[in-house]
């Protein structure tokens, strides 16, 4: 029923006229929050069945997509659960990297910087032996890069010190508010929730290609937040098709920050976690006016996501 609905919705999002030129376009796919995140407590089951699916789609439209891990969640009772372990096993052993987004998802605009970075350097223990390998990019939690520039350098001068580039952001959403729709939805209802999730983020991903044409002057390879979670496994087909049907080829972070805007400088420092395209604006002058536009939640799903 799901995919009977999502092949209705893409069909009408993906009608372009034949004589409309498409750019050459990237993307990457990011998940934070690995191994999984769910408003309701999932079973082992439910969240094997639900990685398999992601990265199963995630093959199936060869997107080398990289995940950010919360080592926390590996150890739900304090002590390591093997079983959890086992699913960011199945990102490596499918070709598919691993990064740190620290141990515990601190905010740094709320935490000592010192504590931060002993969260960071703790969050790469377990990734480091399922991977083989130390992890070599790092995602801040809530994008949230240090209320001041003091705090920021000082936290982007540790990550160098010990091998990290930090994994920025260009294309922001709120994919958690349909997720917690999502989770809390019945079977009846999924469908619709999905469906409206890939309209919004069809608008959503317009609304970043005209932000890097206003911000940087043109298109640049656009790094796409997401999480792991139900609902992107659910529609990993439908938003893979979108892109495609934009024009977008899928790259590795690595390819992406090749390009010289990836070099722009950002002097931001302050509470917002923003995407790196607006921090790119503030830092060059850019008029606040720039930043209008972004799509917003349809209301029903921010009840829907409220509901308990």
């Amino acid at each position: 029923m799901i995919r009977l609905v999502l092949a209705a919705v893409l069909a009408a999002m993906l009608a372009v006229p034949q004589s409309s030129p498409r750019p050459a376009r990237a993307v990457v796919f990011t998940y934070d929050d690995l191994p999984w995140v769910s408003r309701v407590a999932p079973s082992h089951a439910s969240m094997e069945q639900g990685t398999r699916a992601l990265l199963a789609g995630l093959r199936r439209h060869q997107v080398p997509a990289i995940g950010f891990v919360n080592e926390d969640k590996l150890a739900p009772g304090g002590a390591i659960d093997d079983r959890r372990v086992g699913l960011l096993r199945m990102w490596v052993e499918q070709g598919f990297e691993l990064g740190n987004h620290t141990y515990s998802h601190p905010d740094l605009n709320t935490t000592a910087v010192e504590v931060y970075q002993a969260d960071i350097l703790r969050g790469e223990a377990m990734t480091t032996k399922v991977a083989g390998k130390r992890p070599r990019f790092f995602r801040h939690p809530f994008l949230h890069a240090g209320r001041t520039l003091e705090a920021k350098g000082a936290v982007e001068a540790f990550l160098a010190t010990h091998g990290y580039r930090v994994a920025p952001v260009t294309i922001d959403n709120y994919d958690y508010i349909f997720a917690r729709a999502y989770d809390l939805a019945d079977a009846a209802g999924r469908p619709r929730i999905a469906a409206a999730y890939l309209e919004y983020m069809t608008a959503v991903v317009a609304f970043y290609e005209q932000q890097s044409v206003a911000i940087v002057g043109r298109e640049i390879p656009q790094v796409l937040l997401l999480h792991a979670n139900p609902l992107n496994a659910a529609t990993v087909d439908g938003l893979a098709e979108m892109f495609k049907g934009r024009g977008y080829t899928f790259v590795t972070l690595d390819r992406a920050l090749q390009d010289p805007a990836y070099q722009l400088p950002d002097t931001y420092a302050g509470p917002a976690g923003i995407t790196w395209l607006h921090r790119w604006a503030i830092t060059a002058g850019k008029p606040a006016s720039i930043f209008r536009g972004e799509p917003v939640v349809p209301s029903w799903i921010e009840r829907a996501a409220a509901a308990r």
